[in-house]
């Protein structure tokens, strides 16, 4: 992952929640402390972390946006069907805003995290991404393999945020196919290896009591929002000190409701903090959650978003390697979690 000379460097993430910035920061990271121009493009909440994080660096907001949505009900898969003509317009719109930015910014290297429009025949073009082999039904895969591989295969290289063999977090997403030799294993990403470090200075977080249960939210709407409010009522029944962030790093914001505290976001050390620290976490299952809870030995209930396969998938992957507990959406109680903190997991 070290560059070699000074570069001037497009990093642009997916806006699908905060996880494809939030991993991108380990590189950003690096790659200025080794003295290159990075320049960073994204849209939304992406956006605004990326933004809150770097307020130096140059942020490009008029990528395209892929404005990816989740059903309310009903098929995850024909409803990413029917905006799959809308997606690969977005996709062609993308290649013609880098061919533009490319010659007016004179960049030298491009790191696209999941945004397959970001490729150029001059310019070194790096496709982050953990799902090679994505979960679909099997009528599915030769259309969806057929026009993610004719992607993949424009870009210069492939970068997956996992370990090649031994201890794989993210399994058959990114292992057993065709592409498993053509891409480079670059290791786990996760912002909260640093925050870990930092964590240790005995912070004080200004909650009146420490959180027992800490959830976190992140995801497209209206997936996240009506989770957040499952979430509230729960947490507000069981009578422990309990802690919502809501993954929207726009502006500050923090709420007091009884025993449940509500904020948008927390830095990285103080997220590692009461991650370490609560006796339950509740989350999605993605992926570069999932990241995050590894270099912190943290234990979670994943809540994998109804209908998402990948996450899904995730979930049930790592309930079976024993490193977490997976639970439906649907039978998430107020017994259930007082059980779960009365309980912890092992």
């Amino acid at each position: 992952m070290h560059i070699p000379g000074k570069q001037r460097i497009l990093v642009a993430p997916l806006d699908w929640g905060l996880g494809h910035a939030t991993r991108c920061a380990v590189l950003i990271d690096r790659w200025v402390k080794e003295g290159h121009e990075v320049i960073l493009a994204s849209n939304g909440r992406s956006a605004a972390w990326l933004q809150q994080r770097y307020p130096k660096l140059e942020m490009l907001t008029d990528i395209p946006d892929y404005a990816v949505t989740y059903p309310s009900s009903g098929s995850m898969v024909f409803h990413f069907a029917k905006q799959l003509p809308r997606l690969i317009r977005t996709v062609h719109d993308e290649q013609r805003w880098l061919q533009r930015i490319v010659s007016d910014l004179r960049i030298d290297s491009v790191y696209s995290d999941n945004r397959y429009g970001l490729y150029h025949e001059r310019v070194p073009c790096i496709l982050i991404t953990h799902q090679l082999y994505v979960r679909v039904p099997w009528w599915a895969k030769p259309a969806v393999y057929g026009l993610l591989n004719s992607y993949f295969k424009r870009f210069h290289s492939i970068w997956v945020p996992d370990n090649q063999e031994e201890d794989t977090l993210s399994g058959a997403l990114s292992h057993g196919g065709i592409w498993d030799n053509g891409v480079q294993y670059i290791g786990p990403l996760s912002r909260l290896a640093l925050g870990l470090a930092e964590s240790e200075n005995n912070l004080d977080l200004g909650f009146a009591r420490p959180p027992r249960i800490v959830a976190l939210l992140s995801g497209p709407e209206p997936s996240r929002t009506e989770f957040e409010h499952q979430l509230r009522r729960l947490l507000i029944d069981t009578d422990y000190s309990a802690l919502l962030i809501l993954g929207k790093p726009d502006k500050p914001f923090h709420e007091v409701d009884g025993n449940l505290s509500i904020i948008n976001h927390l830095p990285d050390d103080q997220l590692a903090t009461v991650l370490m620290e609560a006796d339950l976490i509740i989350c999605r299952s993605g992926y570069s959650t999932i990241m995050d809870l590894e270099p912190l030995n943290a234990r979670a209930l994943l809540v994998p978003t109804p209908g998402q396969t990948e996450q899904e998938y995730l979930a049930e992957y790592h309930a079976k390697r024993g490193k977490h507990n997976y639970m439906s959406q649907s039978r998430l109680t107020k017994d259930t979690l007082l059980s779960l903190v009365q309980h912890p997991l092992p």
